[in-house]
């Protein structure tokens, strides 16, 4: 709340003011004094001629002390506040009326005398002032002449103890803290009007703020930035734009190299369709065009081939269709608990044939008695057919691939692995990704679109696990995934 706009536009107003308001009582208070010290100074500037030309205060270089007292009291009735010395030419304190100890100097400077003496103009003028060190005051001076002799001055300082006494009094006074109450009143009142008026003025601001809030929240999808809230709605704004900005500029790159891998998909999708149409199309045309010429073995090769790029192109357009689904989320898992050993032992049971064509050893391997898991049948039994095909095509003869079951008290891992060429450096992070068609291991090795994979790994994205793979060239690669094996385990996964 205290970081907002107009809090700090209002404290800042106020501030100003104050500053304002400061500056201005210090120059009224020098303009006051100035003025005092002027008047007071014009007003009494007879004060010293009346005492010096009242009585002889210096007679045949001896002061008169006793007429000096007597004028110095008569001048004390009528202003308590001056006081009256007795000056020899040079500056130098004859006689005072103060008492003992009263001055803190003994000397006078001649030069704001001779000022003061010469011209009345340029007031108020500031002399030294005998009770203190450094102090200056007003004063009113008159020479002390034997006919053209002189014989020293009569300096008056017309602001003296008595006046310093009664303005430190007055500073204290009512005046003062009622001078004091009105200017807190002021700036209390200064701010509360300065908080309504920015407060009004920066509504549709504030309003503008929360949405792009909101909008960060939801559309965004992230929370604000460390220390967003603590900031006023402008710093809120540029901090949400700067983050907005950063994640549309990712989203355009992530967008770019979607379409770049578009591209890339469409070219090895032509491919792979091309190929095995290209392939049937020319062996019927070769048994139509030679229908009377080959014999009934070679019709049958022929059809046997253009069936087999047939199943390919069938099993092609399947795969692809079932990506789609899978990211367009039309797919949706129907979890259900189920023993994960039968299912394995039945999909086995499948490739068995396959893998003696092969000569590849396909085996299980079940560590636990418990194999349950929740998961959605359907799609785990797609994710094993991908991954021990995937390993039959890469497992040359004389191989092994292996399916492990190890269960623990809150699932099932399960484990996939070959004997095969392994897996490139290079192309072991991309190999799920549906757009990447990963080269051979081996320049003789089979060659894949990558589709399976990459249902594998949106099927598994669907149950909410992940899938690990590693891989040695000529050593064989490995696949690991875990299922849930309750309902209430799996929860807070799906």
């Amino acid at each position: 709340m205290f970081n907002t706009l107009s809090i700090k536009l209002s404290a800042a107003l106020v501030l100003l003011f104050l500053a304002i308001g400061v500056v201005l009582v210090l120059l009224t208070r020098y303009s006051s004094d100035m003025y005092y010290q002027e008047v007071t100074q014009r007003l009494n500037t007879p004060v010293a001629m009346y005492v010096a030309g009242e009585a002889p205060l210096i007679e045949n270089g001896e002061v008169n002390a006793v007429a000096l007292q007597a004028l110095a009291h008569q001048a004390m009735i009528v202003n308590p506040s001056v006081e009256v010395y007795l000056l020899d030419p040079t500056g130098r304190i004859l006689s005072h009326d103060l008492g003992d100890g009263a001055l803190r100097r003994r000397h006078v400077a001649l030069q704001p005398i001779q000022r003061f003496l010469a011209s009345s103009t340029g007031l108020p003028l500031l002399g030294d002032d005998p009770r203190t060190s450094a102090g200056k005051k007003i004063f009113t001076v008159a020479e002390i002449k034997t006919g053209d002799r002189l014989e020293g001055y009569v300096y008056v300082v017309l602001s003296g103890q008595k006046y310093d006494q009664i303005a430190t009094s007055a500073e204290a006074s009512e005046v003062l803290r009622l001078t004091t109450l009105a200017v807190i009143g002021c700036v209390i009142f200064g701010l509360g009007s300065a908080l309504l008026i920015f407060g009004r003025l920066s509504r549709r601001l504030n309003r503008l703020t929360a949405n792009v809030n909101a909008f960060h929240h939801g559309a965004m999808g992230s929370p604000p930035p460390e220390g967003h809230r603590r900031q006023d709605e402008i710093t809120q704004l540029a901090l949400a734009f700067d983050a907005m900005q950063a994640r549309i500029e990712d989203q355009v790159d992530q967008i770019r190299e979607t379409d770049q891998m578009r591209r890339e998909l469409v070219s090895h999708i032509s491919h792979d369709l091309r190929t095995p149409l290209t392939t049937m199309q020319g062996y019927i045309e070769t048994l139509l065009l030679k229908d009377t010429e080959i014999t009934a073995e070679q019709r049958r090769e022929y059809l046997q081939i253009a069936r087999r790029h047939g199943t390919r192109l069938g099993r092609l357009i399947t795969d692809l269709f079932e990506l789609a689904r899978l990211d367009s989320n039309a797919i949706k898992p129907q979890l259900d608990e189920f023993s994960l050993a039968e299912l394995v032992a039945d999909i086995t049971q499948e490739f068995r044939l396959a893998a003696e064509r092969k000569s590849v050893s396909l085996v299980v391997e079940m560590h636990g008695q418990n194999s349950a898991v929740y998961a959605d049948i359907r799609l785990i039994e797609r994710v094993f057919e991908n991954l021990i095909e995937n390993g039959l095509r890469h497992t040359p003869e004389h191989g092994r691939v292996t399916i492990l079951l190890d269960g623990y008290d809150e699932g099932v891992r399960v484990t996939v692995s070959d004997t095969g060429a392994g897996i490139t450096e290079e192309a072991l992070p991309r190999i799920f990704d549906r757009y990447f068609h990963a080269p051979p291991a081996s320049p003789s090795g089979p060659e894949s679109t990558g589709l399976g994979l990459a249902i594998v790994k949106r099927i598994l994205d669907l149950h909410r696990t992940a899938i690990v793979v590693s891989s040695r060239l000529a050593k064989g690669t490995s696949f690991s995934f875990e299922l849930p094996r309750h309902a209430a385990a799996d929860s807070g996964r799906c």
